[in-house]
């Protein structure tokens, strides 16, 4: 469980095998708090860092905004599918 709530995407799931194992509520809490301390506290501390030089560091507004026109596109794509997809259902049933 320590270990799990250390990698980035076993941590997500790892919730349902421990409930599964009936792991004590207590013993659960205290290992995903003791995991997950590490992580948070080295994103919070590359966050810091970042921003202490988000003002004077042109590269970082443009590398991030680059993540910005990617988000953007993907949201659209998923839209457009999402949309394609309940209009053909609509003819077929129709």
């Amino acid at each position: 469980m320590f270990v799990a709530r250390l990698l980035p995407v076993i941590r997500t799931f790892i919730a349902l095998p421990a409930g599964i194992a009936r792991m004590p509520r207590l013993r659960f809490h205290v290992y995903t708090f003791v995991g997950s301390w590490p992580w948070c506290l080295m994103l919070a501390y590359i966050g810091m860092k970042l921003g202490e030089r988000w003002e004077t560091d042109p590269r970082l507004k443009l590398w991030f905004h680059r993540f910005d026109a990617v988000i953007v596109a993907a949201l659209l794509c998923a839209a457009v599918a999402f949309l394609w997809s309940r209009w053909a259902h609509r003819i077929r049933t129709a």
